[in-house]
């Protein structure tokens, strides 16, 4: 395509008579105009932009996520060494920025916390949660403060963890004799314990629990999903 645009600009440009001269004359500074137009508005955006940390550069669509493998924490740590405790990496569209250093990880959390406490849900997220207007996904503001009073008061109150205090005790019997039930056969008490805490909730919340060696099953794969995405 650049040898086709080259060509037809030589056949351009190497007329002679008076009004193709003319014509070339109105082309160029067409041509001029624009590229300042464009100049002006490159400028104006990047004003508008914050400066970017550096990182790594990614393919168009994917960005780095074909490169960052299976041992996300291993591949953080060495793309720290060679760009520095503070770094941007795309993964796909989403431009995500990471740290590794205590002392920024203070500021963001700690000294910052306000200006960084926003969500960022992702697709399944919004869907789940009518367009990430929960407590857990929506953005931090005076609703939101609405919804942790609410949440604080109705979920974590003294009253409320008293009146589901028999449903945790139930799970755990269950778990107890589960336990007892395999005497002499290995148990993976990682899973028995998330288990257990995933049917109190579930027993707070809906009224039911994950049930047998099936729900095992279950709570053993969710416990893989979520181990490996967040743990």
């Amino acid at each position: 395509m650049l040898n086709t645009v080259s060509a037809m600009w030589s056949r351009w440009w190497s007329a002679s008579n008076d009004k193709d001269e003319l014509s070339r004359a109105n082309f160029t500074a067409l041509v001029s105009i624009f590229a300042v137009l464009f100049w002006f508005l490159w400028a104006a955006k990047k004003s508008r932009n914050p400066p970017l940390p550096p990182g790594p550069r990614g393919l168009p669509l994917l960005g780095y996520l074909p490169f960052l493998g299976t041992n996300l924490h291993r591949k953080f740590e060495e793309l720290a060494g060679v760009y520095g405790p503070i770094y941007k990496v795309w993964l796909g569209q989403k431009l995500c920025v990471v740290i590794s250093s205590p002392s920024l990880v203070k500021e963001v959390v700690r000294d910052q916390d306000t200006i960084f406490a926003n969500r960022d849900p992702p697709i399944a997220a919004r869907v789940a949660s009518y367009g990430g207007v929960d407590i857990a996904f929506s953005s931090y503001g005076p609703e939101w403060k609405k919804l942790r009073k609410i949440f604080v008061r109705e979920m974590l109150s003294n009253a409320s963890l008293d009146s589901s205090y028999t449903l945790r005790r139930e799970e755990v019997k269950k778990s107890i004799r589960n336990v007892y039930d395999k005497i002499g056969t290995p148990i993976d008490l990682g899973v028995l314990a998330f288990v257990t805490g995933v049917n109190a909730i579930m027993n707070m919340v809906w009224g039911d629990s994950l049930q047998g060696e099936e729900g095992t099953k279950i709570g053993a794969e969710f416990k893989k999903l979520v181990g490996n995405r967040w743990c």
